[in-house]
């Protein structure tokens, strides 16, 4: 295997390969070897050495398996043949296929679309006056009257969409593979009730939502496959397929709390304040506000600091789709931690980028400066750098992480784990979307939306007028 390119090295000249087309022209493509680096000049600790950038000779196969082939538990899958459209005026649904020919018209009787979002079968389309739970097999839209302003998902699944009251004492939450819709509303409500719902945990099927209920200092479970919720006493911190864990802060201290998904109590330990935390087999994982990992065993509570990350005062952590990996971000940078407590890498002064599916990627994940223009791509096996560039918000992913597009001031980017894509558009409006597989994207051109090539921007299908949403299916 080649040495790769120092990570501080600046000398690398862009390789430009410049193919004139009629109105698209594509492409200008930096090899990862050959390429300037951008923020990645500091040191970047990564398993206790200095990562380097990765070659070429790092692709991604699969975008949605791990390195064993099986797929990861709360991944949506990248293979898809619809194209949603959700017309933000009239709020209708339309189906396409990669052809371009329609295959079904669906209204949802809503106006001003403030956000939608297609997981699986399902797609949900959110205005300030009510939200639409859209059947993309069946054809059929069931409103609920609930005012939201976005949609949005619970760390740890990308399988279940949550579309939120503007007033936090109500929830929808939909899991997109079977179509269940759970509403807050079913449950006798409990005055004060104020859900966090940008704090929510899933366990990776997306089946079980734990969500704090800040007006009762206290936490609430809800499963598709319960018929009533479970309440535990604190925080919600983390949560998987059998246990539940809560955080009880009190000024500098925490008692952390486990339980089993009926509430009852399994066993308590406890720390210094607690942030973030990641369950792994028999033990967990706690970030402390002061960046301490400390591991509690989840049968008798008793707990051991390991080593403190250089992160800062720790403002949030997010487990990955992947079920065994947490994102940690401090004032300072970012982290990614194992399931045992491990530190995998080390990034000081970026952060995760604020799309929201920034902490759904199967293999990776995008971390940038505070200015969001400088974005590197890191892996969660190893915590290495797969590649870096400049790019301008918003930002587009594939559903591994791996690779990510952006709008150009003449086309747009792609940056994949072996090298950095210029495509030259002539006329281009936006960079609407990225398809799950990075083999296509959605270009608003001359008021229209138009699918192409990801590579080159040819084989062009025309997908009706702009101001429609976009989303990608399999049925």
């Amino acid at each position: 295997m080649p040495s790769p390119t120092p990570p501080f090295d600046d000398e690398g000249d862009a390789a430009v390969n410049d193919v004139d087309r009629d109105e698209i022209r594509s492409d200008e493509r930096v090899d990862a070897r050959s390429r300037p680096h951008y923020w990645f000049r500091r040191a970047v600790v990564v398993g206790g050495v200095v990562a380097l950038i990765a070659t070429a000779a790092i692709v991604i196969v699969n975008l949605t398996n791990g390195s064993n082939g099986a797929a990861t538990p709360g991944t949506v899958g990248a293979e898809w043949n619809r194209i949603v459209l959700v017309d933000e005026r009239t709020g209708r649904v339309i189906v396409d296929n990669e052809q371009g020919e329609e295959l079904a018209r669906i209204d949802t009787g809503l106006r001003t679309v403030l956000d939608s979002a297609v997981v699986d079968s399902t797609a949900v389309v959110v205005s300030a006056t009510a939200t639409s739970v859209v059947d993309l097999v069946d054809e059929t839209s069931t409103e609920h009257t609930i005012s939201a302003d976005s949609v949005t998902w619970p760390a740890g699944s990308g399988l279940t969409m949550i579309a939120a009251d503007t007033d936090a004492a109500r929830g929808l939450m939909i899991h997109g593979p079977s179509g269940d819709v759970i509403d807050t509303e079913a449950f006798d409500p409990i005055a004060g009730t104020r859900y966090e719902w940008s704090g929510a945990r899933s366990s990776p099927s997306g089946r079980d939502v734990l969500v704090t209920d800040s007006g009762n200092f206290q936490s609430v479970l809800f499963s598709f496959d319960r018929d009533e919720p479970s309440y535990f006493p604190g925080l919600a911190l983390a949560i998987d397929d059998d246990v539940v864990v809560t955080a009880q802060n009190v000024g500098t201290d925490a008692t952390v709390n486990v339980f089993d998904h009926d509430g009852q109590a399994i066993s308590s330990g406890a720390t210094t304040s607690v942030r973030a935390a990641i369950i792994g087999g028999d033990a967990i994982a706690l970030i402390t506000v002061d960046g301490e990992i400390v591991t509690m065993s989840t049968a008798s509570g008793d707990t051991k600091s390991t080593v403190r990350l250089a992160l800062g005062p720790v403002e949030f952590g997010v487990v990955t789709t992947s079920g065994d990996r947490l994102v940690v971000v401090g004032a300072d940078g970012s982290a990614i931690i194992d399931d045992t407590g491990a530190e995998i890498g080390s990034y000081p002064d970026v952060q995760l980028v604020p799309e929201t599916w920034a902490v759904r990627g199967s293999r990776c994940i995008a971390l940038a400066d505070d200015t969001t223009e400088e974005v590197a791509l890191v892996a969660f096996e190893d915590g290495s750098i797969l590649n870096e560039a400049e790019m301008a918000a918003p930002l587009f992913s594939t559903v591994d992480g791996c690779t990510v597009a952006s709008r150009a001031a003449t086309g747009y980017q792609v940056t994949s784990p072996d090298e950095v894509a210029m495509v030259t558009v002539e006329d281009v409006g936006e960079l609407v979307g990225l398809s799950p597989d990075g083999a296509k994207v959605v270009l608003e051109i001359g008021g229209r939306l138009t699918l192409a090539d990801a590579a080159t921007a040819t084989d062009t299908i025309d997908f009706g007028p702009a101001g429609r949403t976009v989303g990608f299916t399999q049925q």
